[in-house]
Parts: C-alpha cells; structure tokens; sequence
C-alpha cells in the first residue's frame, strides 16, 4: 500500500509507511532496521483548556549485526508530534526474545529528546535474529518503537599477548603490547579491554584502553609513571568483550632513583613546653622525591633532631629513628617538646646516602603566662566618663611567657571593673608583629565612685615568676619566687584588701598561708598592680592566676583650674597674689591617693582666678594645673581637652604648652604668655576649657604690673 496521510483529532496530520494502523486513542508499533515511529495519543489539560498530545518514539541501532566482540548503540529520540524534542523522559528497553543484554535496563533522554544504551549478545555463542523495543511513558501513555537485530556467535580466541620490551622495563619508559586473536572474521569486528594494575594505582598509563578490531591484530601503548617505586612488575590483562575469554601477561618495570628529599611542612609551628597544657607536639614531614618529581613509597629515612635538650623526644626516642616512606613518598616524625624552650629542626637523610635535608625551625616556647610578663595597657588614663555615660576606653594585655616569648593562641583572660562595664574575657592573639594580645572594649557607667578613680583588673591562668640560677628552665627548689594568692578587685588601688569594699575572687585551691616573701629585688611585687588577699597563698612555687590592675580617672566635663600647691610667687619667695587685707581666697582639699590603711592622703591647692597677680612685670608667662571639678580627688580634665586664651585689650596672651590635655593619671601644666601693650599696665586673661564632649569652663583671671593697692596684703 503506498503512504498515506490521516487526520487525528484537533487537526493533526500523520504519516505512516508501509502500513494502515488505527490511531483511536491506541498505541501501534512496527520496525525496520532504521526504526518506525510509533504514535499514540493522549489528553492534557492546559491554561486554555483540554487538547490533544502525543509521543513519536523513534529507535535505531549503530549495526544491526551484533556480537560480543562489537556490541551495537540503540538511540532512541522522543518528540512530541509538533517535533519538540522530550527531555527528561525514562525510556525503558527489552527485547522480544530475550537475546540481548543492555548496559541498562531504561535511560533518561537529554534535552535533545535522545537516550541511549549499549546492546550486547545476552549469550556470545548465540545466533538468529530479535527485536529489541524502547517504551516511553508519556501523559499517562505508553508510546513505543521497535527494530530489528541479528547475532553472530563469537568464536575467537587470543592467540598471543606480547610486549616489545625485553627484560625490564626503565622507570617512565614506554611499552608497545600486541595482541593477536585467532578465529575473527571481517563483518564480526571484536572488542578488546585492556587492565594495568600500574595504571589502577595512577602510575601508568595505557593508551587505548580498549579498541575494537576485525582484522584479529591489536596494539596498545603502556607508559610507565614510576610504578616500580611500589611493585616490581605490571600485571596486564587483555579480554574479549562479551566472552569469558582473557590472558595476562607480567611486565617487570625498574623503581625510579631517588634523586632528593623535601622538607613539606611542620604542623604546628610552634609547641609547648612538656606539662604546660597547651600542644605540646608537632607532625614533621618530608618527601623522599625521583628524578620526575614524584614521590618514592617504602624507602628508609634516617630522622634525627637537631637537639636533643630537656626529654625532648622524636616518636619517643630520644635518638635518630629510621622510617619509610608511605605511597606518597611522606614520611612524617613527630617532635614531643621537652622542659627547655628551643628552636629545633629535623634533618632528614636516605638511607646509605648523601640525600638529605632539614625542616624550618619549629620553636618550642614556655606557654604559660608568666606573673613578670603579664602587663596592661589602657587606652586612655583620663576619660570624660563622671558626667558622661558611654566614653569608651580600651584595655590590652601582652602575656609573655617566662622567656618573654609569646603565649599561645587563644590564652583566655578575664577582665572586671568596678564602674562602666568591660568585655568580660578576651583570648590572646598574634598581632601583626607577632606580639600575643587581648584588647577589651569599655564604656563609662553607673555606679560612678565619688572620686572618679576607677579600678580594672585583668587575671590568666599562668605560673609564679622565679629566678632559673641554674638555667635549666625548671624550677628547683631553693630558687626565688614571687608567690601569688588569692585576686580582689583593689577599689582604692592603695595594695591594700579591705573585706568591707573590695570584691573578693577565690581563683586558688585554698591555700591558707602567709605569701612567701622574695628576697630579689628582681621579683619585687607592685602591691598596687599585682593585687593579693594576705593568707591565700601556697609558700610554693607553681601555677597561678597571674594578673594586673590599672587605674582610671573618669574626669568630669567642667573644669576647676588650681596654681598649685601655693599662691605663684616671686623670684624672692614673696606672694604675686594679692587680696583685701583678710579677705584672701581659701585653699581647697582634694585627696591624692590612699594609704596602705585605706586613708585619703590630701593635699591643698590654690583657685586660679580667685585672686588678683600683682607687679607681674610687662610680659612673662604663667603656669597652672588643668584639674577638673571633682569635690574630692586632685583629677586631670579628660585627655583631649583643649585650653584657648583671651584678654582685654592691651594684653596679648597666648597658650605656650599644655594643650591639648594628655592622657594622664595626675592634672598636667598649663603654660600661657602675656605681653602688656602701653598704655595698658593691667588687664584680664580669659582662660577656656572645651573637654571632648564640648562643655567649656572659662575662668579670668586679673594681672597687673603695677604694685598692690592700698589696702591690699599678699596672700601667703
């Protein structure tokens, strides 16, 4: 029957040949050797509504004569009757007669719409004919195609399996291997897999793999990439696919000569005394290399420290040990630090060789902080924070072991304060000069002591500092050391504890004793900064909490500048200042410290710009204190508050030194110059504070050349 054309529902148009089939919702199949479309119909619903689709399923074989030896490609390519290609779609397959063998049972077809699989003989004696079928399934229906193949039995044998190489083969040389088969016939191509057990462990290369042949003659290339370092031959293998049929053949192959050691790394870098509790050893490795740069597996490597000091050990000996490279040509020794700080490497040497190398320096430091290396820095001294919440201020330590080496990564320390709040811990961390820190951030907050004067007190986990006369690293019993007991938070910083204030920090193991008192001035402890509740010390030397106090003032905003101690005088001694005869302007108390009993040591101090200066002379300069207005201690202004002068006319002023505020614990000098201008024999200075928050204070103050009126007494 010639083709003909029918219409299917909704207006499709379909082609078949060489056969009539019945398109009613039903699948029909046939085949050819180039495979037949198979059509189908079925319903899916869209945004428009219902219409009508259905799946073309097309199949064809890359040979429809198919043996063991040359296995056939079936390609199936799925299209929508529009021709869109199906992706993603699973096509399953079989075959009518169970003579064919698929590399698998169903493929996904790509975004060509295509899938394929490998069809091999399911027996390789087999002869006759089948039909191999694709089935897909699509919007809820099954549409397939078939196609025709024929099989040929396989009846060859490997008659030879050779290599040109006679003897052994060199490290990285090459190997020409033939195989000739007996029985092939030219429309029965066969196929031939190649197996290196050089190549499985990467150390070799085989090129092709496999190949497909007709003429019963077959070559193959194998590289070698240094197998010989770790077996003395190559096991080869060449089999007929499809069939059970197979032959080796053995291929010695040289170990490549060592030709250099490396040193790889060090991990870590740096380890710690024995018994200080950090990382105390370290994995060394080296690579014994050939002349390709690859690594040599089972050769034997003398490893030996540049120093042995102190117990320090190499895998626990303490002498040279000899080890063998792994499959990588590695080979790794590990370094157990001793009782000594020092710099060590490991020299590594071949066996019965000159080849050798030594690893980077690996440090071995004391870890633990040390009380004498243990130290505090802040920020600012003097912060605007008594009438300001939230001035920030910083903290940080440099913890040094006790040869002044950096403590490890991640050494914790605790602060606390006794006003604002403070970062309660911090681990030290290498700064970019590889120094070891902590910073902590603060701020000023309620509750604010009266006298401005804070405490912040920071403490690690570390060891009692001692003298090493013997240098051996280790304390011995006799040798000087700084006891340490119990922390308190020392609020009037005077070294003294007093149970009823300070904050109390049992971080001992309950020693009760009197601390042991050093003799060496060496060791002498600052009661201030090293803070330590009498009784709570062991009389022995070990491990501690080491720690260190600092001061803060919290200035306030308003400024409340003094002379001094006493009234400015003359070069004679006599008093510049001069007031109505019993009306001179009193002194002020402010307290300057604490002593040891817990009492304010106070000083007096004289107001700026209370009093008059009198015979001052035409020009000169004078000096103050920029103290701040706290009622009860002698405070500087904040740091960063500057000082600005100005005067009436007649008298030029300016600021010689003194601004702006440093960062400082006591009231620094203020240093201004005058200059009378004739006529003027008199005027007033006009002296400005602006501390960084931008309050200002201005206080005048009256000068004259001329003498003190009648009426007038100096004020002493």
């Amino acid at each position: 029957m010639s083709d003909k054309k029918f219409s299917i529902g909704h207006g499709l148009m379909v082609w078949l040949g060489g056969a009539i089939c019945a398109l009613a919702l039903t699948a029909c199949g046939g085949g050819g050797s180039a495979g037949t479309p198979i059509l189908g119909t079925g319903t899916t619903t869209g945004s428009t509504g219902t219409t009508t689709d259905s799946a073309v399923v097309t199949i064809s074989l890359s040979s429809t004569t198919v043996t063991a030896g040359a296995p056939a490609t079936v390609t199936v390519n799925v299209k929508n009757v529009a021709g869109t290609a199906l992706a993603g779609q699973v096509v399953k397959f079989s075959s009518d007669a169970s003579m064919a063998a698929f590399s698998a049972p169903s493929a996904l077809t790509d975004g060509n719409g295509v899938a394929t699989v490998i069809l091999s003989p399911a027996v390789a004696t087999s002869t006759g004919a089948d039909t191999v079928k694709a089935t897909v399934s699509y919007l809820g229906k099954d549409y397939s195609g078939s196609t025709g193949f024929q099989l040929t039995a396989t009846n060859v044998t490997i008659a030879s399996f050779t290599s040109d190489v006679t003897g052994t083969l060199s490290a990285y040389g090459q190997a020409n291997l033939t195989v000739t088969l007996a029985g092939t016939v030219p429309s029965s191509p066969v196929n031939l897999v190649l197996t290196s057990s050089c190549a499985s462990l990467s150390k070799g290369t085989l090129t092709p793999a496999s190949q497909s042949t007709s003429t019963g003659t077959a070559t193959f290339t194998f590289r070698d990439g240094g197998c010989g370092a770790s077996q003395p031959s190559d096991n080869l293998q060449v089999s007929v696919t499809g069939t059970a049929l197979t032959k080796s053949l053995t291929l010695p192959v040289s170990s490549p000569a060592v030709t250099s050691i490396g040193f790889v790394s060090a991990a870590p870098t740096n380890i710690f005394l024995k018994g200080s509790g950090y990382v105390e050893n370290s994995n060394v490795t080296f690579v014994v290399k050939d002349a390709n740069n690859n690594g040599v597996p089972g050769q034997d490597v003398v490893l030996e420290p540049s120093v042995l000091v102190g117990g320090l050990t190499l895998d626990g000996s303490n002498s040279a040990v000899t080890k063998k490279t792994d499959s990588t040509g590695q080979v790794i020794v590990r370094i157990n630090s001793g009782t000594v700080p020092t710099p060590v490497r490991v020299k590594a040497t071949l066996a019965n060789s000159n080849i050798s190398t030594v690893s980077s320096s690996l440090a071995i430091a004391v870890g633990l902080p040390s009380q004498l290396g243990f130290s505090v820095a802040q920020g600012t001294i003097n912060i605007e924070g008594y009438d300001i919440q939230g001035t920030s201020n910083t903290y940080t330590v440099i913890a040094s072991d006790r040869l002044a080496n950096a403590v490890p990564d991640g050494t914790a320390v605790n602060f606390i304060s006794e006003s604002g709040q403070v970062q309660a811990t911090k681990q030290t961390a290498l700064d970019a000069s590889g120094i070891a820190t902590a910073t902590v951030n603060f701020k000023s907050a309620a509750p604010i002591p009266a006298d401005g004067r804070m405490t912040v007190l920071a403490y690690a986990l570390g060891e009692k500092s001692f003298l090493d006369v013997n240098g051996n690293n280790v304390y011995d019993t006799g040798e000087d050391f700084q006891d340490l007991g119990d922390i308190f938070l020392n609020r009037k910083f005077n070294g003294t504890y007093d149970a009823a204030a300070d904050q109390y920090i049992s971080l001992s193991t309950g020693a009760s004793g009197a601390c042991a008192t050093s003799t060496s001035t060496l060791l002498a402890r600052d009661t201030a900064a090293i803070p330590v509740v009498p009784n709570t010390c062991s009389g022995a030397w070990g491990r501690a909490y080491v720690r260190r106090a600092v001061q803060t003032i919290l200035s306030t905003s308003a400024a409340n500048p003094v002379w001094g101690k006493s009234w400015p005088k003359f070069s004679d001694g006599t008093s510049m200042v001069a007031a109505p005869t019993g009306s001179c302007p009193s002194s002020i108390t402010r307290m300057t410290s604490y002593d040891a009993a817990g009492n304010m040591v106070t000083s007096n101090y004289y107001p700026f710009g209370t009093a008059g200066l009198y015979g001052v002379g035409s020009s000169g300069a004078l000096a103050f204190m920029a103290s701040d207005a706290n009622s009860v201690a002698f405070n500087p202004m904040a740091a960063g508050t500057t000082v600005g002068v100005a005067a009436t006319d007649g008298l030029t002023v300016g600021v010689i030194g003194g601004s702006p505020v440093p960062s400082t614990a006591n009231p620094t000098a203020v240093l201004i110059s005058y200059k009378f201008t004739a006529p003027a024999t008199s005027g007033t200075i006009s002296v400005t504070f602006t501390s960084p928050s931008g309050l200002a204070t201005t206080v005048g103050q009256y000068v004259t050349s001329g003498a003190m009126p009648a009426g007038f007494s100096a004020c002493n």
